[in-house]
Order: C-alpha cells, then structure tokens, then sequence
C-alpha cells in the first residue's frame, strides 16, 4: 500500500481524529459561538446598479412544523399525532443516516418502545433521489449551525420533503437542537415546537437501551466507545469547539447528557413558537395537545382521537440509579460550568 494512502486510512480514523484534537485543541477551540454583531453587508454603490436577488427560501401555505427535542424525550410521540392529523405529512427524523427514503429500506428494527410504530418511512415514498443531496454526516456533524452558516444541500433537502408533502409538511427532528438559528433564519415562515422532558428521567431512558454505566464513573481521556446508545459522545466532541464545557474527559456521562439537556433547553426556548414538557403533554394531554396544535396553526385535529394514542405514564426511575444528593452534585457541578461560560455572553431569549 502507498504511504500517502495509508496516511489516508490513518487520518480517517476515529483514534488518530482524538488524538490530533487532544494536541491541537486550543488552536481549535473558541471561547463562543461567533458574532457578526457589529457588522452588515453594505449595500452597493448607486452607480453600480441593484441586482435583483431571487429569494431561495421556500414559502408554502401553509407554513412547515419544526419538532425539535432530544432523544428519548417523546418526540416520536408527537410524530404519531401528527400522522394522524388530516392534510399533514408527518416525517420521522428527516436527518437520521438510515435514510428512510431508500427504496426497498428495511424497518425490521423498529424501537418495541415506539407503541404503534411499525414503519419510520411513511411518507418517505418515492424519494430515493434525494440520496444525491443527503449528507449522512448531518447526523453527527455540524451539529452546531449559526444563522451564518451555508449548507446549500441541507436547505435543499428540507424544502423538498415540505415541497413533495401532502397536505401541510411536519418535519421531526433529533439532531437541530443547536442548528435552530439556522433553521430560523433560512425557513422564517416555520413553526417550530420544542418538547422536552426531565433530563433524570430521559437520562434513564438512554442508559436503559445500552450497558450499565456506573454513577461513579468517569470518560477517559482515550475512551471512543459510547457509553449509551443515543450518541452523547459524539455530541460532546462535535459541539465542544462552539462550548468548550462539553469537554467530555474526566466528565461523568450524565454530566455531558445534563449540559447537552440545559443547552437544548435554552436553544429551544429562544427558537421554538411554542415549548411543551413531555411530562405535561401526556398527564394532561387534551389541554396541552390543543394549545401545542393552536400555537402552530392547526385547527381541524380531532383531540379525542388523538388521545387515544397517549399510552405515556408517569414514571419516576431515577432513584433506582442514584439519590438526590448524586444527582444533585453533578448537576451543581454542570450548573456552575454553564454559568462561567454564558456569564460573558449575550443572553437568550427565554421567555
């Protein structure tokens, strides 16, 4: 094998991607997001003459529903009622690299927790073309995406799933917690919904589908497996240039799973038309249904159908993992580390 190609495989790996990071990562690392806060495009000269600029943003009536949540917090959920929603084209985690556009896709493994969901690519039909513009590493990378940022094929893709809908387009998302600027700027006509849920409770539910993960336990600084099934390392370590504080070593996992948590949650809060928590959504879920479909602008869902597929309980597992105090004093520790760093920087808007 040549040298320069087995310097290819060496670099493409995950190992020699750690290690460069770890060796370089304050030439990478900046302290916040950046700002273009005290600058603007100029406009031309006079003489030159005024472009006439074709918006590429498209504007259909009506507008696209964003859901936007983390894992395990209940947003399959909300796509199921959203399926069954008339005039609405409910689509499941339009950026999952299953692509479930694929023709021929199987969907032998459906989630058994997914009550009533034995098939992700429902309205997905007929779209294989869109494989020539998906980029499986929108799942994992670049998961942080400011108004600023230019990915032309993601822009596309997401106006073809609304433009192909039948009916109004409902896109579910996992991954665009901290891509919500852009999604703002780039589709202004959306309504956006963010559902959250107790992060201990949605902790229990991760670590429950992977190994044990010891309440003592810490990410070594050489550690390159996941230590659950939903990806909290591999969002550590791509989000951790924008917030250093996800630094993943020496980190119990809650605490990258707790600072991932309190950061969607203000992301979500300053992004969302509309935030409901999970807990609420289905201990009272004809109150809070019906004002999560007003605030979007859906007026024809029958409440009484849809509560039939709330089968959501109440539970409160936590305790079986760890105590308060446990809990308490990792949570403290995430608390004070998020307060440091946003301490500098311009607060969200969370109300």
């Amino acid at each position: 094998m040549p040298f320069y190609s087995l310097v290819d495989r060496l670099f493409a790996t995950r190992y020699v991607g750690e290690k460069l990071w770890q060796a370089g990562r304050e030439l990478f690392t900046q302290a916040h997001p950046p700002s273009l806060a005290k600058v603007s495009l100029a406009p031309l000269p006079g003489r030159y003459g005024q472009p006439t600029i074709a918006s590429s943003v498209a504007s259909p009536e009506p507008a696209p529903i964003f859901i936007t949540a983390r894992f395990r917090s209940g947003s399959t959920f909300l796509w199921q009622l959203f399926r069954h929603i008339a005039d609405i084209t409910a689509y499941y985690e339009p950026f999952n690299e299953a692509k479930w556009f694929k023709k021929g896709k199987s969907n032998a493994r459906v989630d058994v927790t997914h009550i009533g969901v034995d098939d992700y690519r429902t309205g997905y039909e007929g779209m294989e073309d869109l494989d020539r513009i998906f980029d499986t590493r929108w799942a994992f990378h670049g998961l942080y995406m400011d108004e600023t940022h230019h990915n032309p094929n993601m822009e596309r893709y997401i106006n073809e799933l609304v433009k192909r809908a039948h009916g109004r387009a409902v896109l579910q998302f996992n991954r665009v917690d901290f891509r919500l600027p852009w999604l703002r700027a780039h589709f202004p006509q959306a309504k956006i919904i963010h559902l959250y849920r107790h992060p201990r409770e949605q902790w229990m539910s991760i670590i429950g589908k992977g190994p044990r993960i010891h309440p003592a336990e810490s990410v070594g600084p050489d550690q390159l497996s996941e230590p659950d099934g939903f990806y909290t390392l591999e969002w550590a370590r791509d989000l951790r240039h924008v917030f250093p504080l996800l630094e993943p070593a020496g980190k119990h996992p809650y605490e990258l799973h707790y600072m991932l948590w309190r950061l969607s949650y203000t992301f979500g809060r300053a992004y969302s038309d509309v935030s409901i928590c999970y807990e609420e959504l289905i201990s009272d879920f004809e109150q809070v249904a019906a004002g999560m479909l007003d605030a979007v602008g859906v007026r024809n869902a029958d409440i009484g159908l849809l509560a039939s597929f709330n089968h959501g309980a109440q539970k409160v597992r936590w305790p079986g993992y760890a105590d308060e105090a446990g809990f308490g004093a990792l949570e403290a520790r995430c608390e004070r580390e998020l307060q440091a760093f946003f301490s500098n920087i311009s607060p969200m808007r969370t109300d």
